[in-house]
Order: C-alpha cells, then sequence, then structure tokens
C-alpha cells in the first residue's frame, strides 16, 4: 500500500493539469471520489487545476445537495486534457467511464474496487476486496499523511456509507470502520451527508409504494419489473433501479428489479444478495459486477423472467430450493 501511495502522491505532482473520471449514471462513490480527490489536491498542492470531468453535463439531480457541480469550471478542451494526469475512480471498464475522454489524457490512473476485468489505464490499482473506492482512497490520503479536511472527509463518507449499505453489506471490512473513524474525527457533519443520502420527497414515496405493491417472491427470489414510462409518471430523476426496496426479506436469497432506461434505450437490471455470489450469472445477460452486487441490460422485458427462472434454477442447484 505504501508503494501505491508513494506512487500516485508522485504523479500528481508531476503534473500541473489533471482529469477526473467516474462512471455512467454515477452513484456516491465515484461522485465522492471525485470530490474528496479535487479537494485533497487543492488543499496540499500549488499551481494545480483539476477539473471533474462530465459535471458540465451531468445534471445535478445526481448529486443531490452534497456535491457541488459548478459546470463552468469544469469544461476541459482537448488540449487540457492531452496535458493532463487523468485518474479514473469507481470504473470497472473503459466502455463506463461516463465522458469517455480519459483517453485523451496523457497519463493515466485507475482507482477502482470492482472484479479486475479490464486494463484501460497506465498505472492501475484495483481491490475487489474493497467495499468502496472511498475508502481505497481515504486509506491513500491518510497514509501520505498530508492534509485531509473536514470537506474531503466529507465525501470519502458519503461514499463509503452508500457502497456499504450502512455497514451492513459482508463486505464491509474491519479497516472500513477504522478509516470511517479517522473521516469522522475531522469534523465534518454526518447529518448533512445522511440529508443528501436519504431524505426523500412526496413523490419518491409514492413511486416506493407503487413499486412494494409489485413485488414477487418465488422460490427464494424476489422481483419487481418497473413499467416504462413509471419514472417520469412519479417525476423521479435520474432513474434507479430501486433493488433495495427487496433487501432483508426473510426466506429471499436473491432479488432483482428491471427497468427502461431512458438514456440507452435498454433495458436495465440490477441483482443483489446477502452472501451467495451471482456476478457470475449477470454475466450471463450481458452484465457484470460484484461478487454480490450487479448489473445486466436486457433486449427486453420478457427476457426479464429468464433471469428470474436462472436464479431459481441456481438457488436449487446450491440446494436452497427444491
Amino acid at each position: 500500500m505504501f508503494d501505491i501511495t508513494q506512487i500516485i502522491i508522485k504523479k500528481i505532482q508531476e503534473f500541473k493539469n489533471i482529469s477526473l473520471f467516474f462512471h455512467e449514471r454515477p452513484d456516491f462513490d465515484a461522485l465522492g471520489s471525485c470530490f474528496a480527490l479535487r479537494e485533497f489536491i487543492y488543499d496540499n498542492f500549488e499551481n494545480k487545476t483539476v477539473k471533474v470531468i462530465g459535471t458540465d453535463t451531468l445534471s445535478e439531480l445526481y448529486g443531490s445537495s452534497l456535491f457541488k457541480f459548478e459546470p463552468e469550471k469544469n469544461i476541459a478542451s482537448n488540449d487540457f486534457l492531452a496535458t493532463s494526469l487523468g485518474i479514473i475512480s469507481d470504473v470497472a471498464n473503459t466502455a463506463r467511464v461516463y465522458s469517455r475522454k480519459n483517453t485523451l489524457c496523457k497519463e493515466t490512473i485507475r482507482v477502482d474496487h470492482h472484479p479486475h476485468n479490464e486494463v484501460f489505464a497506465d498505472l492501475e490499482w484495483v481491490d475487489p476486496m474493497m467495499p468502496a473506492a472511498c475508502e481505497m482512497w481515504a486509506t491513500l490520503f491518510i497514509e501520505s499523511k498530508l492534509k485531509l479536511s473536514a470537506q474531503c472527509a466529507k465525501y470519502l463518507y458519503a461514499g463509503i456509507v452508500t457502497d456499504t449499505g450502512r455497514f451492513l453489506h459482508s463486505s464491509t471490512l474491519p479497516s472500513t470502520y477504522e478509516i470511517t473513524s479517522k473521516l469522522i474525527s475531522t469534523g465534518f457533519s454526518r447529518k448533512e451527508v445522511h440529508d443528501s443520502i436519504y431524505l426523500r420527497d412526496m413523490n419518491q414515496i409514492g413511486f416506493i409504494n407503487f413499486l412494494m405493491k409489485r413485488i414477487e417472491i418465488d422460490k427464494g427470489v424476489a422481483y419487481f419489473l418497473i413499467p416504462k414510462g413509471a419514472h417520469k409518471k412519479f417525476n423521479i430523476y435520474p432513474q434507479f433501479s430501486m433493488v433495495n426496496l427487496l433487501a432483508d426479506i426473510k426466506n429471499v436469497y436473491i432479488w432483482t428489479t428491471l427497468y427502461f432506461d431512458e438514456q440507452t434505450l435498454s433495458w436495465k437490471g440490477s441483482i443483489r444478495s446477502r452472501d451467495i455470489q451471482i456476478n457470475h450469472i449477470a454475466n450471463e445477460f450481458n452484465g457484470g459486477g460484484h461478487k454480490f452486487a450487479s448489473g445486466y441490460t436486457l433486449e427486453n422485458e420478457k427476457d426479464f423472467y429468464k433471469v428470474i427462472a436462472r436464479l431459481q434454477e441456481y438457488l436449487i442447484s446450491l440446494g436452497l430450493q427444491k
């Protein structure tokens, strides 16, 4: 760990221009990594220009109230990119980089916690055992012994608390609690972070009630299909799979949902489990991801029932269903 810290810090020192990249449909871990890294660089190094690439076109609704996008400060010319160090956080493969402009950078670094299936940066630090990219960055920042501000720590905490499911996911490590303790000690407002993540509007409550009535449970698998246009009907944006609504149901081992993505014009699915590996099944349906949390893509909604049947078959093979 010390070696990778030294290498990444040295690379940051070498470049005046730095471009930060996150994945499509970014979550708090992806955005938290980028915003924390920008804060860390400005806190510790002089004469740097850091841009979070893509926030000039990304809706602020993705960042809730936590991330201040300031689009005009993040527009990057091709000349800027060509002279910059590109740092890619929380991205499993090159096709998922939000702007695709990482290929224009002079050099690139990737810090990620997904299974390492593709190399697309000059330097890669990929650790699938880590529960969040933000924990990786927090570990690096703390080990560097450079300044870690409350603002930087706040962004990191947001990524960790969401990607660990409030520390309930089995991927949470003993080090996660140790790192989080050090972040909290900087004095940021946890209430601000929690409110940004968890407070809901009444239209969101209505959407949740609508989906709860659609839940099906069969042979150890819980699921629902979100009808095309339902997000728009309830004014829900950005679109999400809402798969977490199915967590923590007794006698359910795996849960999955499907919705129509208006951006890609394709059907997007999510699979989750508490402790049963499911990413290999996501791979069978044009997807992939973490051991217990993965996504997939279907050509049509009817294929959703093929996914469900495959999951049920899988549980039978494990002796968990008959």
